[in-house]
């Protein structure tokens, strides 16, 4: 069977956001999606986009009151953003080459006495070479729904003092951050590529050689005549993918068994030949990828969470740790109606 990998570590996705991109959408204000992983972040935590590219984005302070946070709802919303593709392509290639050389010599020498001797030879080379390969891939990704919270969270009054007497709306993003946590999209994505390739070069010499002597008008002859063979075969079977519902990596993985038996089993369809092979691993793998949706529905239903239901904290973070949270939903700091208003209020505290 295939050997597995789990990494307890954020899991690639090709969607993925550059530190570019998160940059430019900072400046000009938008809202943020962050691919992610397992790792427990709660609701109304604070990024600094400036430090996104640092081991330390988020904020340790809170700008924000505990206990209004709290009482914010907290809803799913499964029927909200549900899209789920799926992409699923076979190739197959065969590469056949040839090449000839022949070459042809001959030295005569004349001798006294009616006597000649003369010498031909022959050499030939042929190379053969076959190359096959196959590739299966596949990609599949669900988004399911979000978990957001259903307003927006107050400032304390030391987050306040910060904006009217402190260094303004730019000490409170220094200290706070400048963006925070609102929102959790769930989902799942998996890829696969499974390969398998094998190669043969055939390359062969031959020598030839015929020596001739005539004297006083008698012949004779004698021809040699060798032949040398080289042979090289190669091949090899591949299993690259990642599952984030799983939280699992399969990366470079070779052949488990003989490599004979697995490449039988690549191009069979027999599920006795596939048993215990790499081929069957995969097939397994993309047949729980084809469901991504129905196994995001059922954690939820695990955990009896149902649509429009008001979450707390701990119920979040459990579906975090669950792997179906796939990107968490940042907004401004900016667009906070406390923001707004204080930094625009003339009055004192």
């Amino acid at each position: 069977m295939v050997a597995i990998k789990e990494d307890d570590v954020n899991l690639y996705r090709p969607d993925s956001l550059g530190q570019n991109d998160i940059l430019r959408q900072a400046q000009q204000g938008l809202p943020i999606s962050l691919p992610w992983g397992r790792d427990v972040v709660r609701l109304g935590t604070t990024f600094h986009s400036s430090r996104q590219g640092t081991e330390s984005p988020w904020s340790d302070e809170t700008p924000f009151v505990l206990s209004d946070m709290h009482m914010i709802q907290k809803e799913l919303h499964a029927e909200y953003g549900t899209t789920s593709t799926f992409k699923k392509v076979k190739t197959h290639k065969e590469c056949e080459t040839g090449d000839h050389l022949s070459l042809g010599f001959g030295v005569g020498v004349g001798l006294p006495f009616l006597a000649s001797a003369s010498v031909k030879g022959t050499y030939d080379n042929h190379v053969q070479e076959n190359k096959d390969s196959d590739k299966i891939s596949m990609t599949s990704s669900c988004r399911a729904g979000t978990i957001e919270f259903q307003g927006q969270p107050r400032l304390t009054r030391e987050a306040i003092r910060e904006i009217k007497y402190g260094d303004g709306y730019e000490g409170l993003c220094q200290r706070y951050g400048d963006y925070y946590l609102a929102g959790y999209r769930l989902g799942g994505d998996t890829a696969i590529l499974m390969s398998a390739s094998q190669h043969a070069r055939t390359e062969i010499d031959k020598y030839g050689i015929t020596a001739t002597v005539t004297v006083l008008f008698v012949s004779g002859s004698k021809h040699w005549e060798k032949e040398f063979m080289s042979f090289g075969w190669g091949r090899q079977v591949q299993l690259i993918g990642y599952d984030t519902l799983d939280n699992k990596t399969w990366r470079n993985v070779g052949a488990a068994g003989e490599d004979i038996r697995e490449i039988a089993a690549f191009g069979s369809e027999s599920p006795t030949s596939d048993a215990d092979s790499i081929r069957a691993d995969t097939d397994a793998i993309m047949t729980r990828s084809e469901n991504l949706l129905e196994r995001v529905g059922d954690v939820l239903e695990k955990h009896g969470y149902c649509n429009g239901e008001s979450l707390t904290f701990v119920q979040c973070e459990d579906l975090l740790r669950e792997g179906i949270v796939v990107e968490l939903l940042l907004q401004p700091i900016s667009r906070l109606r406390d923001v707004i208003q204080w930094r625009n209020e003339k009055d004192v505290i």
